[in-house]
């Protein structure tokens, strides 16, 4: 049996390869133009083994210094010096909810689920405990401003002038989710609660250390879902108040005048993620992020409005996963956004940095300053680090029949479980056990 090794045969196969491999290129091309990379770059996952599902809550960047992060996970506080690129470990090694500089970034705080707060003036190097006057170890949320640093425990806020010593501000009922200083003088809070069964879990205060009063703000928080995201943005020269947005389970809620009225934010395609973060351009309120998860499963995504949400239009393309647990913006040129997601397919979690090459530029702000606050600390106990849950103690009672007893065990149980299970699923800690 022979071949047809001919002239024609030849030309024929190599006129066929040529096509083929023009086809190839071709397919190549449209698959790059269909899949861009975009403005999110993951960044340098820490060196701890995929079994421990490490969960990232919160990515910082030093104001004064970009380049240096710190990132707040469950398994402790970890910091780079080169962008992202490598991460080195750091004293604190327990569960962290949160992250905040202060001070110009010449102080960076940390909220610990058992250990209280943390405080470092070597960019996250060394760390020093500051619990004066806590009366509670689960810090959840800080936020920094001139006059104070105020602080969201599971059992209520707390407030310092120095970040050194805490004052009880109110809210004791309440496990504080996020906090966000609105005003330096007198200190303005907005504080939000994650708390099941709730009437309201959105609440204000225009003169924390002075008043404890709180004022519920039900039109932020309808029906008083868990808020999960509370964020005040940089006020417009010549203005008085910042814009604020509030996420929660059941969506975005924005307020222009302090918190007195608010408004339903339509995110882009009528997305119905929980929004669990926020961040504001801290040089131009009109650029605004937000975040979200879909309770653990695959879901939620990271939007951008540049018209102080007027609009809101999709902002994830290269991002590591849709289920964004944490957001933080630097003042760079151009804007540096950065993220903290959960993959719940892998059961991991990740950190991403986008350079926002199409955010419109800064505009001129009002300027912040103040003297900061003065606390008076009284002598407190031992701060707890399993604090009481949030049910007044019955008083002591004559003993109950045991089959009343045995049915209220079983329905505390079953109560417990659904909790548990819903607390797993919007937490993304899978592994993690932390109080709500």
């Amino acid at each position: 049996m022979t071949t047809d090794r001919s002239p024609g045969w030849r030309k024929g196969a190599a006129l066929g390869s040529g096509l083929l491999a023009l086809g190839m290129g071709l397919t190549a091309l449209l698959a790059g133009a269909a899949s861009p990379t975009g403005p999110w770059v993951k960044l340098q996952p820490l060196p701890i083994p995929a079994r421990q599902h490490t969960t990232v809550w919160q990515v910082v960047g030093n104001p004064a210094a970009p380049q240096d992060l710190a990132m707040a996970t469950s398994q402790g506080v970890w910091v780079s010096s080169d962008d992202g690129q490598t991460w080195n470990p750091t004293s604190i090694t327990q569960f962290t909810w949160a992250l905040a500089y202060g001070n110009g970034g010449t102080v960076l705080y940390a909220g610990t689920l058992r250990s209280g707060v943390y405080r470092s003036t070597d960019g996250g190097q060394g760390w020093k405990k500051a619990d004066t006057g806590l009366r509670n170890l689960d810090v959840r949320a800080i936020s920094t401003g001139p006059t104070a640093i105020v602080l969201g425990t599971q059992a209520g806020v707390y407030v310092s002038g120095d970040g050194l010593a805490w004052e009880r501000a109110g809210l004791q009922n309440l496990s504080i989710s996020a906090v966000s200083i609105i005003a330096n003088t007198p200190l303005g809070v907005i504080a939000g609660s994650d708390q099941l069964a709730q009437r309201n879990n959105l609440y204000r205060s225009l003169a924390v250390g002075v008043s404890s009063g709180w004022q519920a703000l039900p039109g932020g928080d309808p029906g008083g879902a868990p808020v999960f995201s509370v964020a005040a943005g940089p006020v417009l020269k010549g203005g008085t108040v910042p814009p604020i947005l509030v996420g929660s389970l059941k969506g975005l809620y924005a307020s222009p005048d302090g918190g007195n009225t608010w408004q339903a934010q339509t995110l882009a395609g009528g997305a119905l993620w929980s929004v669990d973060a926020i961040a504001f351009d801290p040089n131009n309120p009109a650029v605004v992020y937000v975040g979200g998860d879909n309770g653990g499963s695959t879901g939620g995504g990271l939007q951008r409005s540049v018209n102080g949400g007027g609009t809101w239009a999709a902002f994830e393309v290269g991002l590591p996963s849709q289920e964004v647990s944490g957001l933080s913006a630097l003042s760079t040129t151009p804007l540096t956004v950065l993220a903290g997601v959960w993959n719940p397919l892998t059961r991991q979690g990740a950190a991403a940095r986008a350079l926002d090459t199409t955010a419109p530029p800064p505009v001129a702000l009002s300027s912040s300053s103040g003297t900061p606050i003065s606390v008076a600390v009284s002598p407190t106990p031992t701060p707890s680090p399993t604090p009481p849950r949030h049910h007044p103690r019955s008083a002591r009672r004559a003993p109950f029949p045991i089959g009343v007893a045995v049915a209220a065990i079983i329905l505390l149980v079953l109560s417990g479980t659904a909790l548990a299970v819903y607390l797993r699923r919007r937490r993304r800690r899978l592994d993690a056990e932390a109080p709500p």
